[in-house]
């Protein structure tokens, strides 16, 4: 029998900070990782602000430098293009025909696609998991 490897898909749409969304999210991604899970990150509307690159929260949890490692871990961290153009995070210039987003402002390794991206990242996960909303 082979030993298919398991992913899990998680979708983050609250703030990194003001909550502990990011904190649980993070942490479950961690454990994941652990038990030999594929973990897929979808960062959405105001969670893009979790990619920020150097955060340095006195009183958060520090969910940059976490994110950054999982990424180190294996963890694929996708953030939502639109959102992050939205905030300034990158600017979606056309370069050599392709969409550049080299940005100073974003932790390595984020990788950046649209809803579309996360509806294919639902269609690969055998588990989703959402932390935010209302």
């Amino acid at each position: 029998m082979v030993n298919e490897q398991k992913t899990l898909g998680v979708m983050m749409i609250s703030p990194p900070f003001g909550n502990q969304y990011a904190d649980h999210m993070c942490r479950l991604a961690s454990r994941a990782l652990d038990k030999g899970y594929r973990v897929e990150i979808f960062l959405y509307g105001d969670s893009v602000h979790a990619q920020m690159n150097a955060q340095r929260p006195k009183t958060f949890y520090p969910v940059g430098k976490v994110l950054k490692e999982l990424i180190d871990r294996g963890a694929v961290v996708y953030s939502c293009e639109i959102c992050s153009i939205a905030r300034g995070y990158i600017s979606g210039e056309l370069k050599d025909g392709k969409k550049d987003y080299s940005s100073t402002k974003v932790i390595e390794g984020v990788q950046f696609t649209t809803i579309f991206g996360f509806a294919e990242m639902l269609g690969r996960a055998d588990k989703v998991v959402c932390f935010g909303g209302s």
